[in-house]
């Protein structure tokens, strides 16, 4: 099983702390309707962590080995899943019912962050979050149909949901 070795990588410990903390602002953000908060923190590298390099390097990176140890973290875990639904809240999407909510707020929109859907949607594909990749594939969909660009940085980020 593969593992993270890099010198850079900030071990388990300092990114399950930085993802906790994460969350319970996801959650701060969400009671007090500041979707707004959301598109425009930085927070993807180790809210939604994912097994490719980034601008951080391989700071945040997690491989199978450190996937499988995140996993059987049931606390991490449910924070993690919160934080998935949280994220597509922001978008006004519900997440558990692949579906829009029925009456979002103004800032409940999609703020034109593709690498973001990217990156959660993928984080949960490696996770094994089966229902939240299909829910966030759903909303890309939606959003291709619309005409939304995922190209990103010269790439094409919809790949993912085909």
């Amino acid at each position: 099983m593969k593992f993270n070795t890099d010198s850079s990588f900030v071990g388990l410990e300092t990114l399950k702390s930085a993802h906790s903390r994460q969350i319970d602002l996801f959650e701060t953000w969400a009671a007090h309707r500041e979707w707004d908060t959301f598109h425009y923190s930085h927070y993807d590298w180790w809210t939604f962590p994912i097994d490719r390099p980034s601008a951080y390097g391989l700071k945040w990176v997690v491989y199978a080995g450190e996937i499988a140890q995140l996993k059987a973290d049931d606390i991490f875990m449910q924070k993690y899943t919160r934080g998935l639904t949280l994220l597509a809240a922001s978008w006004g999407w519900d997440l558990p019912a692949a579906n829009f909510i029925a009456k979002p707020y103004p800032a409940q929109s999609w703020h034109n962050w593709p690498i973001r859907l990217y990156k959660a949607a993928l984080s949960a594909q490696l996770f094994g979050q089966v229902d939240s990749f299909n829910s966030y594939s759903k909303y890309a969909h939606h959003l291709l149909t619309q005409g939304e660009s995922f190209q990103y940085n010269n790439r094409d980020l919809s790949l993912l949901f085909k």
